[in-house]
This record gives structure tokens, C-alpha cells and sequence, in this order.
């Protein structure tokens, strides 16, 4: 069923979201954007995460445009907990494929599909004696309320090993501050089958350096438990490889 859903969105071939012009990225918000790395280019977008459990040094993005609408992706997480060795926490790979251009009230669409080959503890709802996850499929939205204002939001679904799922939700709206810049707050989460939900927020500035490079820096935390919270610093840049 969902491969068909797919499918139907793909059907105008004539259209597609290929980033033009500056960099856009996926960070440092957690709601994943519809845009494509421009075709041709190597595209890398990277985070410093400090939270009280551990240092995340760094998460790693990285994309490849192979076509107008289609990125490749690799997923990495090199991460210290506290008196543990520092190890890689998550490895994935996956593609974003665009579904559909803006027009009037319909949103920019893309889909991102990832395999996790390695996956340790994405989440805390691995807490709840879930096995790991094995994928995930995202669908990212995006809506330009007006020259400065605009809205991101995804749903999505990953699954673990032991055949059980849960719901992913994100919602970005954020602001043009300037020329180079934009600020953003966010409510993300996802809908595990246990009592044991998890909702944060977030919120965060990002500045273009140029057409190529963007800095970032964003803090969050769970609404429901206080003590799990972020601070993190990113750098993205982009160059031609083919």
C-alpha cells in the first residue's frame, strides 16, 4: 500500500523541488525539508550536540544530487557517553525523492526512505523493550506563508526489528531574519505503542555564509521530561563533484 501511495505521487514526472540558488539543508530544525541537493553536488551538513547523557561529535549528514529530484543520503552519529568509548551510534542509508512543487495551497513534497544498518538507542522510546529501528519513511512538507514566513512539517513511520512502528511528527514554522538569515521554533515527536511517548521542542538561528556554507546553532528539550535537553552548534556546505 505504501509503495502504490508512493507511486501516485510520482506520477507528474514533469515536476520536481531541486534546490536552487543558496544551500538548503535538513538541519539544524529536526523537520527533514523537501529540497533536493542541487545534481552534481556533494553536499554535507554536520552538528556538535552536547546534551547531560552524552556528546554527539559530530552527526553527519551526508548527500549526493543524482538527478533534479533524487539525493542519496548517509547517516552517521559518532557519539561519547558519559565513561563509555566512543562509538558510532547510527548508520544509515537512504535516498529523498520530490513529489511535488507548491501550487497555491498545495505544499512543496518530498519523501525520504531510510535503511539503518546499525542503530543504536535512536530514541529513548528504544527504552520500552522495542528491538532497533530498521528504517524509516518520512514525508516532508513545506508551505511559504509569505515572503518571510513559512512552515515545514513531516509524518513519517519507523520500524523496528521486532515488527513494531511508530508515528514521527514535526512541525518548523520559522522567520527571514535579514538577508542571510532565519530563526526557527519546532514541536517534534513520535507516537510509540507504550505510554512512554516522546514530545520535545526546539528552537534555533541559522546564517548563510554564502550560497555554499551555513552555520547554525539550536537548543532543545522534552516537554515531559525536563532533564533530557540539547544545545548544539552546525556548519553545512555544499561543493561540485560532477
Amino acid at each position: 500500500m505504501l509503495l502504490r501511495i508512493i507511486l501516485l505521487f510520482c506520477l507528474p514526472i514533469g515536476l520536481y523541488a531541486q534546490s536552487v540558488g543558496r544551500i538548503e539543508t535538513d538541519r539544524p530544525d529536526q523537520t527533514e525539508c523537501p529540497f533536493i541537493v542541487k545534481k552534481g553536488y556533494f553536499q554535507a551538513e554536520m552538528g556538535f550536540n552536547q546534551s547531560p547523557a552524552e556528546t554527539l561529535f559530530p552527526t553527519s549528514l551526508l548527500k549526493i544530487g543524482l538527478t533534479k529530484r533524487l539525493e542519496l543520503r548517509y547517516v552517521s552519529v559518532l557519539s561519547k557517553e558519559k565513561d563509555q568509548v566512543t562509538r558510532f551510534q547510527t548508520q544509515a542509508l537512504g535516498f529523498k525523492f520530490a513529489l511535488l512543487e507548491p501550487l497555491k495551497w498545495r505544499p512543496r513534497t518530498s519523501v525520504i526512505v531510510h535503511y539503518n544498518w546499525d542503530h543504536q538507542n535512536r530514541d529513548f522510546s528504544e527504552k520500552n523493550l522495542r528491538g532497533h529501528s530498521i528504517g524509516d519513511v518520512v514525508f516532508t512538507f513545506q508551505n511559504d506563508l509569505s515572503d518571510r514566513f513559512g512552515i515545514g512539517y513531516n509524518l513519517g513511520t519507523e520500524f523496528h526489528s521486532n515488527g513494531s512502528f511508530e508515528g514521527i511528527y514535526r512541525v518548523a514554522p520559522n522567520r527571514l531574519i535579514g538577508k542571510k538569515g532565519y530563526a526557527y521554533v519546532e514541536v517534534f515527536g513520535r507516537f510509540p505503542a507504550s505510554p512512554d511517548a516522546d514530545h520535545s521542542y526546539d528552537g534555533g538561528f541559522a546564517y548563510y555564509v554564502n550560497e555554499d556554507v551555513k552555520v547554525d546553532v539550536s537548543a532543545g528539550q522534552s516537554f515531559t521530561r525536563p532533564e533530557d535537553y540539547y544545545f548544539a552548534l552546525g556548519l553545512s556546505f555544499r561543493l561540485r563533484i560532477f
